[in-house]
């Protein structure tokens, strides 16, 4: 995923509206402040396990895990 501005891993997410091609709210995002640096396919492997993730676990619940795991890094 290479764009414009040469930031890896920019993810858009958008909300479908009720008419084609309209969506309600788009958020994006960049890893470009990240120290690593992947490749598009680890990009995507990384997209498919936090999609996975999302069906087993709450938001509270990802979001306590993954605040545990920062903290055990730090």
């Amino acid at each position: 995923m290479r764009v414009a501005n040469k930031r890896w891993g920019e993810v858009t997410i958008k909300k479908q509206g009720e008419e084609k091609n309209r969506f309600d709210k788009t958020k994006s995002f960049s890893i470009i402040k990240s120290k690593n640096e992947y490749t598009i396919e680890q990009l995507k492997e990384i997209l498919e396990i936090v999609t996975d993730l999302t069906d087993k676990y709450k938001f509270e619940e990802l979001r306590r895990m993954f605040e545990d795991m920062e903290r055990r890094n730090e």
